[in-house]
């Protein structure tokens, strides 16, 4: 077991965003985005990601169980001999792409920044709800027994944890950009009666592909928001 310095029990968690993906397909947004599968780009980072980090004890896999999580996290498993996890509580933020149609599509790039962000960019869910959602279930997961952990989710996801790592409410989730097959290492500190004393945040965004560690300008929610934008002009 690992402690820290004033002798409390320290966990640590291997945060991974899923590879790349594709909502777009003939010419057209998918119907359902929670069944989109990795890219041949992804299935390529999926393999950088074991690569990066084959030398790394993972006692655990846990994903949020949708395909691109799943495909993501299989190859680090697979080297472990571990079976993946599904925690369905930490699936992706509930949108429909069909429902925003009325609304400034541009507000999808800056993710819960308008506190009427669900309406507008077709959410099924409210923010909130969605944070509760996902705070509640890792700190579940962190009163489970052991010490050093892979969990591979998604953007939104990825970035409410961030928030909550940092003490911050989800409207400053647009803060922690999330680039696919991303990395994130936070270290969780746990008093006796088994509360969080302390939230480290050690790693933050590290790319799969290690050769190259500069940035985008655009973010991947602006993107996919520039991608709709751009198929709705050509209706």
């Amino acid at each position: 077991m690992k402690t820290s310095l004033d002798g409390l029990e320290r966990k640590r968690i291997y945060l991974f965003r899923h590879g790349d993906v594709s909502y777009f397909g003939s010419g057209k947004v998918t119907d359902d985005p929670n069944m989109v599968d990795l890219t041949k780009l992804g299935q390529k980072q999926a393999k950088m990601i074991d690569a990066n980090t084959k030398d790394i004890k993972f006692e655990r896999v846990l994903c949020s169980g949708l395909p691109r999580t799943m495909q993501t996290g299989f190859h680090i498993a697979k080297r472990r001999n571990l079976d993946m996890e599904a925690y369905p509580e930490l699936k992706e933020f509930q949108w429909d792409p069909k429902l925003g149609r009325e609304f400034d599509i541009k507000k999808l790039g800056f993710l819960f920044e308008s506190e009427s962000s669900e309406e507008e960019i077709g959410g099924l869910e409210g923010s909130k709800e969605f944070y509760m959602r996902v705070s509640n279930s890792i700190e579940s997961i962190i009163k489970e027994e052991w010490s050093q952990i892979a969990i591979v989710l998604h953007g939104a996801v990825n970035a409410a944890i961030l928030c909550w790592a940092n003490d911050l409410e989800i409207k400053f989730a647009s803060k922690f950009e999330q680039d696919h097959a991303s990395m994130n290492i936070i270290d969780i500190d746990i008093n006796e009666d088994r509360s969080i004393k302390r939230k480290i945040l050690r790693r933050l965004n590290i790319p799969p592909d290690l050769t190259n560690i500069d940035a985008p300008f655009s973010t991947s929610w602006e993107n996919t928001a520039a991608q709709i934008m751009d198929l709705r002009k050509s209706e």
